[in-house]
């Protein structure tokens, strides 16, 4: 069998309530054993949380929120010689815009105290207006990949 043939992208259907794929996106990332039902839940409450903060459409503060967040380069680990070194690679668009998911979800587990619903709202509302662990987490990314911009 040939190991050369290339995997066809799985269609994503876009969430049919608010008809978009980046919020099945999130719903996938945020489901956990198979739970999509409660993952749905769980992003309307946060959708009716920002749109009762911030007064806007609350699909469009995602969208901003994950393309403030979404990396440009990623660091991969490389073992060269005997030295493993941190070596900067491009992304595309669609990669990063599921890292930017991943880092936004984590910054949210990480948090305590308050409902996920809450801590996913506030997290998306502060990286749409670019603060917040998630936009760190991007800046010190791009940081370490400045500084091995020599292996690239």
């Amino acid at each position: 069998m040939s190991r050369n043939q290339k995997i066809k992208k799985q269609l994503i259907i876009p969430d049919p309530f608010f008809d978009s794929i980046l919020i099945q996106k999130i719903a996938n990332k945020l489901m956990k054993k198979g739970k999509k039902t409660l993952a749905h839940k769980i992003i309307n409450q946060t959708i009716k949380e920002i749109e009762k903060k911030t007064q806007n459409d609350p699909v469009q503060i995602i969208e901003q929120a994950i393309a403030n967040v979404a990396p440009a380069i990623e660091i991969k680990a490389r073992r060269i010689g005997g030295a493993v070194y941190s070596i900067p690679i491009e992304l595309d668009s669609e990669r990063g815009v599921s890292v930017a998911i991943r880092w936004i979800l984590n910054s949210c587990n990480n948090k305590s105290g308050k409902p996920y619903e809450i801590r996913l709202s506030n997290e998306l509302i502060d990286a749409s207006k670019k603060i917040g662990s998630a936009i760190r987490k991007r800046e010190e990314t791009h940081k370490i990949a400045e500084s091995n911009a020599r292996l690239m």
